[in-house]
């Protein structure tokens, strides 16, 4: 059993206030390729954080392979933007830096990843992407860009 943290813990009060389509990119292969069902994903996130808007923003980028790696097949990228109504809690002035939580961190990747995946069935339906689905993946896995 994992053990728990006996900080006390401030509320999170976010609500998702706008999901953005930034790019969406086919390369079509130069020769036609039979049967595609493997694909290879480069999965990236970048966090974007406005304090006087109190807007936390997941910028997501999906880079689409063949099974071998060898060939870039497309690109995503998409923005899932959050309002955070209790930012200024999480800044610490002594640090000059913001320090979100966990759980919040985790909350608002997993929900990116979610709605990308429906983004790139929207964007790919139909093409030669057309299962390429992205997978489930664990949201605490992925290093943040800042």
């Amino acid at each position: 059993m994992a053990k728990k943290d006996n900080k006390p813990r401030m509320p999170l009060n976010f609500q998702l206030k706008g999901v953005e389509l930034l790019e969406a990119c086919l390369n079509q292969p130069r020769q036609p390729i039979a049967d595609l069902k493997v694909f290879q994903f480069d999965i990236k996130l970048e966090h974007k954080i406005s304090v006087e808007t109190k807007i936390v923003a997941v910028v997501i980028f999906v880079d689409l392979y063949n099974e071998q790696r060898d060939v870039k097949l497309g690109s995503i990228s998409a923005s899932c933007i959050f309002e955070l109504v209790n930012l200024p809690d999480f800044i610490d002035t002594k640090k000059n830096n913001i320090d979100l939580p966990e759980e919040f961190l985790t909350a608002i990747n997993s929900i990116s990843i979610s709605t990308a995946r429906g983004i790139m069935f929207n964007q790919f339906r139909g093409t030669f992407l057309h299962h390429a689905f992205l997978p489930l993946v664990d949201p605490q896995s992925f290093e943040i860009l800042k």
